[in-house]
C-alpha cells in the first residue's frame, strides 16, 4: 500500500476557472474532498492527490481490459466504434483527412488507429509508459506515440490541424495552461475536440455522490458553462457543445462498474450480464450517460 504524505498533496487557493476563492463542499471521493467554486460552479478535488498517488493509480492495469480474448475484443469494439463516432463529429465540423491529428492521452491507441485508417497523419502523447507500449502495438508502426506530457511537443508550433482530448482534461493539474498550449500547437483554423464527464449529465444528477465519474484521478469536474469558459479564456472560438455519446454494450458497462463499483448499480449489472444471452450482451448501442463533447476552433484561416 502506498504511504501517503499529506504535505505532498496540491492545495488550490483559487479557482482555475475564474479566480474565485470561495469553495463549497460537494462530495468526497474516498479521502479526497471535491468542492465547487462558489462563483463559476467548477468542480475540483482540493487538495489534489500527490504525484506519487497519481502514479500509483496510472499503473499497468489502468486501461480497462478483460483477461480473456473475448473480453478484450469487446473492449476494442466499443473503443473503436466510439472513436468512429467522434471522427464523424469532426467530419461534420469540416475536419477531414488528409491532415495532422494529435491525440493527447491516447491510451491504448484505438482512436489513433481509427483516425489513421481514415487517412490522418497521427501523433499520440501518453503519460503512462504501459499504455504507450499498447498504443504502439495497436498502431503497428503507423504515426508516432510519444511518452510524457504535452511538454514533449514544446518545439512544435502551428503544427496540427486537429487535437483530440478524450477523457483527459479532467486529469490535468492546470487545465487553463494545458488548453493554451494546445492552442499554440494548432494551426490557425485548427479544431479541438474535448470529451469530458459533465456535472450537468443525467447520470450525475441521478447518482449524485455515487456518480461513477467521481474518481481520485479526476482533478476537475466540468459542465457546459465551465468548459466553455476555459476554452474561451484559452483563445478558442466557435464553440459547439453536445451531450456525449459512446458506443457501449452490456458486457463493457458491467466490466466498468466492476472496476469502479457503485452501490446497487454494480450488483444489478452483474445480474443482468449473467442472465443476458451473449448475442445480446455484446451488442453495441449508443449511450448518452455522463459526458459532454465540445468542439472549438482556433481563430484564423487554415494554412
Amino acid at each position: 500500500m502506498l504511504a501517503v504524505n499529506l504535505s505532498e498533496r496540491v492545495w488550490l487557493a483559487s479557482c482555475p476557472g475564474c479566480g474565485g476563492r470561495e469553495f463549497r463542499p460537494f462530495v468526497s471521493v474516498g479521502p479526497h474532498p471535491v468542492v465547487r467554486c462558489g462563483d463559476c460552479g467548477l468542480g475540483l478535488t482540493n487538495p489534489q492527490p500527490s504525484d506519487a498517488e497519481l502514479g500509483a493509480i496510472y499503473g499497468p492495469d489502468y486501461v480497462l481490459v478483460e483477461n480473456d480474448p473475448i473480453g478484450e475484443a469487446m473492449v476494442l469494439r466499443s473503443k473503436r466504434a466510439t472513436a468512429d463516432h467522434y471522427l464523424d463529429l469532426l467530419a461534420a465540423a469540416g475536419v477531414t483527412p488528409p491532415g495532422r491529428l494529435l491525440e493527447i492521452g491516447c491510451g491504448a491507441g484505438n482512436f489513433l488507429r481509427q483516425a489513421a485508417q481514415r487517412g490522418f497523419d497521427i501523433t499520440g502523447v501518453e503519460y503512462s509508459p504501459f499504455a504507450c507500449e499498447r498504443a504502439r502495438t495497436t498502431l503497428e508502426g503507423r504515426g508516432r506515440v510519444l511518452h510524457g506530457e504535452i511538454g514533449v511537443l514544446a518545439a512544435e508550433r502551428d503544427a496540427y490541424d486537429v487535437c483530440v482530448l478524450c477523457d483527459v482534461i479532467e486529469h490535468v493539474r492546470e487545465p487553463g495552461a494545458f488548453l493554451r498550449e494546445i492552442f499554440r500547437l494548432l494551426r490557425p483554423g485548427g479544431v479541438l475536440l474535448v470529451v469530458t464527464p459533465s456535472l450537468d449529465s443525467w447520470s450525475a444528477r441521478l447518482l449524485r455522490s455515487s456518480w461513477m465519474e467521481f474518481k481520485a484521478e479526476h482533478l476537475y469536474y466540468f459542465a457546459p458553462a465551465t468548459i466553455t469558459r476555459q476554452l474561451e479564456r484559452a483563445g478558442f472560438g466557435g464553440i459547439a457543445l453536445r451531450r456525449g455519446t459512446k458506443k457501449l454494450c452490456l458486457d463493457y458497462i458491467a466490466a466498468h462498474f466492476d472496476k469502479y463499483p457503485v452501490a446497487v448499480v454494480t450488483p444489478v449489472l452483474r445480474l443482468l450480464r449473467a442472465i443476458t444471452p451473449a448475442s445480446l450482451s455484446g451488442h453495441l448501442f449508443s449511450v448518452v450517460a455522463s459526458g459532454l463533447v465540445a468542439i472549438a476552433r482556433k481563430p484564423g484561416a487554415p494554412t
